[in-house]
């Protein structure tokens, strides 16, 4: 990722800026909503090789800041927020994340939790739960 971030340097016009988003390595939680209610079900399974999403996502902050220690980019600021992925069932959730993720990460007992929890609820959503960084930066050098 560093050598994609002094690419993206390289290449950016003067007065410029690049905008990284990306999931910080809080592990993401699977939710049930029912009104204001927020039942969580589970935390995003996480097996700790070097492609799963708490390693790649860290890997994503240590780029960034290495690039900022090299000079080859200055974070003019940086906001984390909680971005939410709702559904109105499990399977259309699942559906989306089969598009978006690597891998799913959520273990059959939570999901299958999660199906019960939301019961055929009026109004009740469940939902994929991450917190997400957010960072604006300008070339360096």
């Amino acid at each position: 990722m560093v050598h994609a971030l002094e690419r993206a340097a390289a290449l950016l016009a003067p007065g410029g800026t690049i905008v990284d988003l990306h999931p910080t390595p809080e592990p993401a939680h699977l939710d049930v909503m029912i009104g204001s209610n927020v039942t969580r079900i589970a935390d995003r399974v996480d097996d700790g090789s070097p492609t799963a999403p708490t390693r790649r996502h860290a890997a994503a902050d240590a780029a960034l800041a290495a690039c900022e220690r090299s000079g080859v980019l200055i974070v003019r600021a940086t906001i984390e927020f909680t971005f939410h992925t709702l559904a109105d069932d499990v399977d259309e959730l699942l559906r989306y994340v089969a598009t978006k993720w690597k891998q799913l990460h959520f273990a059959e007992a939570d999901l299958r939790r999660a199906r019960e929890r939301l019961g055929g609820s009026a109004g009740a959503t469940v939902a994929i739960t991450e917190r997400v960084r957010a960072t604006r930066m300008d070339a360096g050098r």
